[in-house]
């Protein structure tokens, strides 16, 4: 509607400046193509303007790969990125990977770094210095015993 584009330029108004072919257009398809739905994608774009400047080649279709590389299917993967927009726009090799692997250290495995990412997206926004204290904390307290998780 009117209020939600008002809204989503006022947060990026170089949005206007976007040629409709070469970015929008092909982003919304291609997360179309990966299993979100039309409101999805809407909510996403509302959400997390930036995602609307994007590369396909060099931000979305990457960290789609990596996700699918830890064991995520296509619908997982939509599902994450409806979850978490700010996703797509964080780097695999100072943000993504380093996270994956701090808790891989703490004894997930893949298997379980999907489903604990399908489900909670978020935490691969946290700085990994907090994410590893939470996970220490946890392990202190008994609550991520490795022998758990394996």
């Amino acid at each position: 509607d009117d209020q939600q584009v008002a809204k989503t330029l006022a947060r990026f108004p170089a949005l206007l400046g976007l040629s409709l072919e070469k970015k929008p257009k092909p982003t919304s398809q291609w997360l179309q193509e990966l299993g979100m739905d039309d409101q999805q994608v809407a909510k996403s774009f509302a959400s997390f303007p930036s995602l609307l400047s994007f590369s396909l080649e060099l931000n979305l279709q990457p960290t789609s790969q990596w996700l699918k590389e830890l064991g995520m299917d296509d619908q997982q993967v939509a599902k994450t990125f409806a979850r978490f927009p700010p996703l797509l726009g964080l780097s695999l090799e100072r943000n993504l990977k380093p996270k994956a692997q701090a808790m891989r250290d703490r004894g997930f495995a893949d298997t379980q770094l999907v489903s604990l990412l399908v489900s909670f997206p978020r935490l691969l926004g946290s700085r990994l210095d907090l994410l590893k204290h939470r996970m220490d904390v946890l392990a202190a307290q008994g609550l991520l015993a490795e022998q758990s998780l394996r």
